[in-house]
Order: structure tokens, then sequence, then C-alpha cells
């Protein structure tokens, strides 16, 4: 790529805690082999207790050998791993969503199993500007990949290097790694994207395309997390959405009306989110943000729930409870 940041070993010093344990979720393939290797290579270094857990998602024949394949080299390499099976999948999930959901499980799971301190995925530049890239052409909410998420205990050291280098590094070192051959399936998206998209963009716009979308995806996080910030303070000076009398009720459409859409709607879905106890997203939001500035008189949330706004407040109704209760 036309632009570089950082080499792999110096983005490890950088982001890998000295003296911590990490578990490596080792999938076999290149990216993780590579991360994997580089990270025995400084750990005398950054004084790091490296072990490895691989998921075997067991979507084809073949999972078995990947398993066996890490298995077998973590053996010769001296790290502990710990090799996963998913059950089946429920047939009301989406696949990617759902495996992902299971990744994280189990790595949080292994953690404390282990006594670590935090995952290490081996995500990069790469990763970023093609999420960018396919939440925009899904209009989706455009939160990014982080580089420390303290939530899962997750560490991403690789954000800021490419796929070319990664490639690089395993030819440079002989690092042995598996394709799997589902990364070549362009009826996923990222696939397509990755596969048909972004040569495009490289090779009629940009050769530095990839950091240029990993850039902006950087830039517009910090900006979303700016709002999240004040978006915390509106809500602790509104209170507690319990308090919801007819004055309160008032007094926060008025609030919410003095503010840009883009923060409010970020303080409404704060305010709503212990009535469903999950957060509903930017176009849930912004019709509770229309519910609390008094443009609407009912707003439908998932679960059965259903929040009904007139002159003496708010009242949830749960279809699923049988319940109304006014607020």
């Amino acid at each position: 790529m036309a632009r570089r940041r950082r080499s792999i070993e110096t983005a490890l010093k950088q982001d890998i805690p000295t003296g911590s344990g990490v578990l490596v979720a080792l999938s076999g393939g290149r990216d993780s082999m590579v991360l994997m290797d580089a990270l025995l290579r400084a750990r005398g270094l950054l004084k790091v207790r490296v072990e490895a857990l691989h998921v075997d998602h067991g979507l084809r024949p073949s999972s078995v050998n990947d398993a066996r394949f890490v298995e077998q080299h973590c053996r010769e390499r001296g790290v502990p791993c710990l090799i996963e099976r998913l059950g089946p999948k429920p047939s009301s999930a989406n696949l990617e969503a759902w495996a992902r959901q299971q990744r994280y499980r189990l790595l949080r799971e292994a953690l404390v199993a282990r006594g670590l301190d935090w995952a290490v995925t081996a995500h990069n530049a790469n990763d970023v500007a093609e999420t960018l890239v396919i939440k925009l052409l899904a209009n989706k909410e455009l939160t990014t990949i982080e580089r420390r998420d303290e939530r899962r205990r997750c560490l991403r050291p690789l954000l800021d290097i490419s796929r070319e280098q990664i490639d690089e590094y395993a030819a440079r070192l002989a690092v042995p790694y598996i394709d799997d051959p589902s990364n070549a399936d362009v009826g996923l998206v990222r696939n397509r994207v990755r596969h048909s998209l972004m040569p495009v963009l490289k090779r009629e716009f940009d050769p530095s395309a990839v950091w240029i979308l990993a850039e902006r995806a950087r830039a517009i996080a910090a900006d979303c997390n700016a709002l999240e910030a004040l978006a915390a303070i509106e809500e602790q000076s509104l209170g507690s959405l319990t308090e919801a009398d007819p004055a309160w009720l008032a007094r926060c459409a008025e609030r919410l009306g003095c503010l840009p859409d883009a923060l409010a709607w970020r303080v409404a879905q704060r305010l709503v989110l212990p009535l469903v106890g999950y957060e509903v997203g930017e176009k849930g939001s912004l019709e509770a943000l229309k519910l609390l500035r008094g443009e609407l008189d009912s707003l439908q949330l998932k679960e059965g729930i259903e929040v009904l706004r007139d002159r003496f407040g708010l009242r949830v109704l749960s279809s699923q409870l049988g319940q109304s209760s006014r607020l």
C-alpha cells in the first residue's frame, strides 16, 4: 500500500500491556497466525503470557482439520490452546452475527477460566475499511472496530496494519497458515466488498483507499464517542425516565428540542434503555425522540413493548406480560 503507519512489531509493543496474560483468537488463517508468531517473538520483551483459543464453527467438514492444525502448531510452539466447537445455529439467527457473538462469548469465558487479562484478535486496517463500506451501503450506524474494547476485554493491535503488510510478514518469516475456503465465497457481503469493490477503489481512485477509509472510520468513531459523552451529560441533567411525570416530560421535551438531532437521539436512546434492556439503535431512537418531544403519541418497541404519551406522562404497555404501568 502507498501508506504505511507502523510495523507489526511496533504495533504490539505499543498496544499490548507489558506483563499481561493474553488469549489469541487463533483461527489458523494468515492474519491470526501472523499475530501469534509476532506475539511469540515479542514475548520476552513484553513479558506476556500467551495462550490461544480456536473456535471450530462446524460449518464445513474440513473445519476439524483446521482445529488439528492449530492444536499441533500451538503444541510445537509451547502455547496452551483451547479448542471449542460451536453447536447448531438457531434457525432464526444470522450466521455471521451469531458466530461472532459465540466467539466473543467463548473468549470471555476462557479469559476468566484461564486467569488471563486480554483477548487479542487479528483485525486489521482492511477490516476497518471494509466494515465502513459495508455499513455505508447497508445504511447502518457508522460504528467501527475498536482497538481497545474494555467491555469485551479485547485488544486489536493490528488495526493500523494492512493485509498487505501481514502477507509480507507471513512470506518473509514462512509463517504457516491455512486458507479458509469461505473467504472466497462472494455470497457473503464482506467477501464481495473485499474481492470486488476494494480492488476497484484502489485501482481506479487511490492506491491508499484502505488507509483513507480506515482513517475516516476512526475519525467518525471519535466524533460518535464525543456525542455519546455529551449525551451522558444531558441524560444526567434530565434524570431517569422513571421520574417521567408531566413536569419531567415537559422539561425533557423542551431540552431535547434545543439539541441537534445527532445528539438528541442519543439522549433519547439512553432514556428508553431501562424500558427494554437493549439499545434501540438510531432508527428506534429517532422515533423515541419524537415521542419525548411530543411529536408522537406512541412508540412501538421490540418484545411487544409500547410506550404511550398522554397528559399524565408516559405509560408502558407490555403485550408479553399483559401489564400496563405508569411512569
